[in-house]
């Protein structure tokens, strides 16, 4: 029986090395790997690079094989790292085949993930079926799926026809930006029509450009700021182009997370969402999905509403899961160091947890009593919640984060907030400048609040009185502290405390001067309770 064609084919490749890199020098064929881990094999080249670097070469020559040439590869890179002691970056793999129809694809996918060096090559057989030549093959970039930013906008109609007419002028000016990706929602007025300027609305928003693909005048105005541009200048500079050139009844400016108030408010309702580019794409996503893009839910770009969650071994989603939440508490500098810290604590001892994070983040403590106060307040005053649950053995980790008291009393909240805001005019402005993120840290500040963490450590998730552990976690001087539950009054006023107290003392306290207060915003600006 002669020689399997395959063998003969990996006999003259390994007599021909060079074809594929000039450095390489043959260690062995067929070179067998051991079965103490239950596992074993046989490399089909085993080579060195000029750099010292052992090289494993698998080859392969039908698309049929393309999954087993995965599968191998991973498996004789990590049986020769552990036969050899080797250090990964010491380990490259090549897989060399005849065709590359179905091979790409994985391949491009597993060189992007895989701690090793993979390259790929194309072989080429002369008619006798000698190797004559290997040309390295170009894997296939990672898809960058579409992602809304933080530009966002909105246009009011008279009708649908109107709204519809809109619609393709927005379309035409953005595309002439490059900013061909687009995710929208329609929405409209259902009572109390005729105390709005139009009843008929487009919220829009702009998804990531190309920057190899924007038009060159795109970049050519003025620098705007970082403030201003939310670090996405081109994206800033198409919706001014189209705002610039698209006229409606009435518009208004927006940012994530103002759709989601739109769909909670009972005034107005979703009648339906609109994409084009990339997103037109993504026919499986529900009204919910959609939403919850055009609000940059799950990256955190609305920096006031993120839920997401990780495990603290996935090498893949928590690195990007640790960003989104950064995202999110931008504005927030105490919370963005508590959670932070907390993250590294959770991931660092050694336990695989499932972690997720929501985070309710407004940064506007005078919005929130407005719109709020005094039966709807819980839900609009900053919160945070997080869960780290343990996968086998080692504690449960939960955190709850909200605003407290340092118990120090004023005799007129209403002077405290006039250090900050000279009136309801003022704070109106600031809102309009997307400026009250700042000032409302001066605000905090002077009336004695502060963000913590309260950390649960063990027991019922669900249950504090089952902890084994509890944990106060604060910021003094932007440096994060911790306490346990209960401590000495002597601890916390050594950390600037009086006194540790919940929002709700806080309220309860000054209850009538925040009603009086309260009554005077809502006042100038007709806002209902």
């Amino acid at each position: 029986m002669g020689v399997p064609y395959e063998a003969r084919l990996r006999d003259m490749l390994a007599d021909r090395l060079s074809l594929i890199e000039p450095s390489l020098q043959l260690i062995d064929t067929e070179y067998p790997l051991p079965n103490a881990h239950g596992t074993r094999g046989r490399i089909d080249i085993l080579a060195r690079d000029g750099h010292g670097s052992w090289v494993v070469i698998e080859l392969k020559r039908s698309d049929s094989t393309s999954a087993r040439a995965l599968h191998e590869v991973t498996k004789y890179a990590e049986l020769l790292q552990r036969e050899m002691g080797l250090r990964k970056d010491r380990i490259c793999a090549m897989i060399v085949s005849t065709t590359w129809r179905e091979l790409r694809v994985p391949v491009s996918n597993m060189a992007r993930d895989w701690t090793h060096d993979l390259r790929g090559y194309q072989l080429t057989l002369d008619d006798d079926g000698t190797p004559v030549r290997a040309d390295r093959v170009e894997f296939l970039e990672a898809t960058i799926p579409p992602q809304v930013t933080p530009h966002h906008f909105i246009y009011l109609y008279n009708s649908p026809e109107d709204r519809e007419r809109g619609w393709r002028e927005v379309l035409d000016r953005a595309a002439e930006a490059g900013a061909d990706d687009l995710l929208a929602a329609d929405f409209q007025r259902i009572s109390q029509r005729d105390s709005v300027v139009a009843p008929y609305g487009l919220y829009f928003a702009i998804g990531r450009l190309d920057p190899d693909l924007a038009p060159a005048w795109l970049g050519d105005g003025e620098a705007d700021s970082p403030e201003e541009t939310g670090g996405y200048p081109l994206e800033y500079a198409a919706l001014c182009h189209i705002t610039s050139n698209v006229f409606a009844a009435g518009y208004d400016t927006a940012r994530p997370g103002m759709l989601r108030k739109l769909a909670e408010d009972p005034h107005w309702e979703i009648e339906g969402y609109r994409t084009a580019g990339e997103f037109a794409k993504r026919t499986s996503l529900n009204e919910r999905d959609l939403l919850r893009d055009l609000n940059g839910d799950e990256e955190g770009i609305g920096q006031v509403l993120y839920t997401g969650s990780a495990r603290t071994t996935d090498r893949g989603r928590w690195p990007a899961f640790r960003e989104e939440s950064r995202t999110c508490t931008a504005r927030n500098p105490d919370w963005a160091r508590l959670v932070e810290r907390w993250l590294d604590d959770v991931s660092a001892d050694g336990v695989e947890r499932d972690v997720m994070l929501h985070m309710y983040n407004p940064c506007d403590l005078i919005q929130s009593l407005v719109h709020g106060w005094p039966d709807k307040l819980s839900d609009l005053v900053p919160m945070t919640f997080g869960t780290a649950l343990a996968t086998q053995d080692g504690d449960h980790r939960v955190i709850r984060g909200s605003l407290y008291w340092d118990g120090v009393a004023y005799p007129d909240v209403a002077d405290r907030v006039r250090l900050v805001y000279r009136d309801a005019m003022h704070w109106q402005a600031h809102r309009l400048m997307d400026e009250t993120w700042v000032t409302d840290l001066d605000l905090l500040s002077l009336l004695g609040l502060r963000y913590v963490l309260i950390e649960q450590i063990g027991g019922n998730p669900l249950l504090v009185s089952e902890a084994r552990e509890l944990r106060l976690h604060f910021v003094q001087d932007e440096v994060p502290h911790t306490l346990p539950i209960p401590c000495e009054g002597s601890q916390l006023r050594d950390a600037g405390w009086n006194g540790a107290y919940s929002l709700d003392t806080f309220l309860e306290t000054y209850e009538d001067q925040i009603d009086a207060l309260v009554e005077i915003y809502r006042t100038g600006f007709h806002f209902g309770a």
